[in-house]
Order: structure tokens, then C-alpha cells, then sequence
């Protein structure tokens, strides 16, 4: 298929970050004295700090807890991303140089903080490669509002919707996807497709490469 741009969510998509995250997460939970299962943490895979933030204070009812628990988190995840333990996900570079090959513009739609994403750019030597990056910083609600993707497709340049392809992993991430009517490729990391992402999904592929082979067709 003959695309115009491709727009990436950043954790579980172009980086293998989730389990990081989740590990992280589990760490600062011990610290404070509560238990942080994965079923839990599911429901917060593609939306943001905001969102966890939000559920967790109604969930535990103690704003300063959380605020803390969210600090203790991200302070295991520098040293790690630091020691180079973040990797990229099977088959993105590959994916990203045949984007460039083709002069095919690609960029970075992340519920991510700018300030995390440059650094976690920096570290994998990725600086300067997307053509545009969105972030949580440039939109005032995170998915599964269409507001992130909306904002990319713009920066984009605006090409014809139905030539635009974004990459997701998460269900939020593609309910956001479905919101800004922009087709949406899944490529699975810790959430599996059930009926919703198999119904709202242009395809569903194993891994990147095989996403390559897709819009090769």
C-alpha cells in the first residue's frame, strides 16, 4: 500500500519499555508498602502519566503517595536506560530506514514527557532521526484522546488520512487512533488482540519487519 507518513507510539512499539516500566514500578511499590500487580498495571500501558496518576489517586485516595510512588518509579528507570539496558523493539530500524529510504516521513506520537524522550533518543543514538515528535507536553489530554495522534498528522504535514499509518501497541492507543479516524497498524507487546483490536485495527502483525512487508504490498 502507498502511504504518506507513518506515526509511532514510542513504549512497547519503537522501544521494549513496558517491562522496564513495569519492573520500575513494582520496585517504587515494595518501597512504600503496597502490592502493584500486572493486571493492574495493564490499564495504564499507552496512556500517560496523567491517567495513572488520576486512577491511582481515586484507587488509593492519597495524592502524595502516588506523587511519591511515580518519583520512586522513574528513578529506577535512569540508571538502567543509562546502562543501556533499553532496547529498540524487533525490526523498528529496519522499518525506519526503509521510511527514509523511500522519503516516507515518520515521527513519534508519545504520551511520554519531551524531556524523557530526548533523553531515552540520546541514549539509543536516535537523535534527529524522526521528522516530528509529539509528546504530552503539546496536548492537554493523553489517550485514548485523538488529541496526541491529531496533533502528529499535523505535523505530518497533513497528508490524506487514509494514507497515513500509525503504529500502536495499546488499546488505549488505538482507541485514539479509531478517534482521530486514522488507520492504525498493531504490532503486540504485553497486551494481546481480542475482539475490540482485531474489529478497530487495519492489520494486526507479529513484529515490525513484518509490518515492512505489509505496506510493501
Amino acid at each position: 500500500m502507498k502511504i504518506d507518513a507513518m506515526i509511532f507510539d514510542m513504549d512497547g512499539v519503537v522501544y521494549d519499555s513496558e517491562k522496564m516500566y513495569f519492573a520500575a514500578d513494582q520496585k517504587a511499590a515494595q518501597k512504600l508498602g503496597f502490592e502493584f500487580t500486572f493486571d493492574y498495571y495493564k490499564q495504564f500501558i499507552g496512556g500517560g502519566y496523567d491517567l495513572m496518576y488520576n486512577q491511582m489517586v481515586a484507587d488509593y485516595g492519597d495524592p502524595e503517595l502516588i506523587k511519591r510512588f511515580l518519583e520512586l518509579s522513574r528513578d529506577e528507570i535512569l540508571p538502567v536506560v543509562k546502562e543501556g539496558m533499553l532496547k529498540f523493539k524487533p525490526g523498528f530500524l529496519d522499518l525506519a530506514r526503509y521510511l527514509e529510504d523511500h522519503q516516507i516521513p515518520y515521527g513519534l506520537a508519545s504520551s511520554n514527557y519531551r524531556e524523557d524522550i530526548d533523553f531515552y533518543l540520546k541514549e539509543t543514538n536516535f537523535e534527529n532521526r524522526f521528522d516530528f515528535i509529539v509528546s504530552a507536553n503539546d496536548v492537554q489530554k493523553a489517550k485514548p484522546s485523538p488529541a496526541i495522534f491529531l496533533r502528529a498528522w499535523e505535523k505530518a504535514g497533513r497528508p490524506a488520512k487514509e494514507k497515513t499509518i500509525i503504529i500502536e501497541d495499546s488499546t488505549n492507543g488505538i482507541k485514539a487512533a479509531n478517534r482521530a479516524e486514522i488507520p492504525v497498524i498493531m504490532v503486540p507487546d504485553y497486551i494481546q488482540p481480542e475482539e475490540f483490536e482485531r474489529k478497530h485495527t487495519l492489520t494486526i502483525q507479529p513484529d515490525l519487519n513484518a509490518v515492512i512487508d505489509f505496506i510493501k504490498d
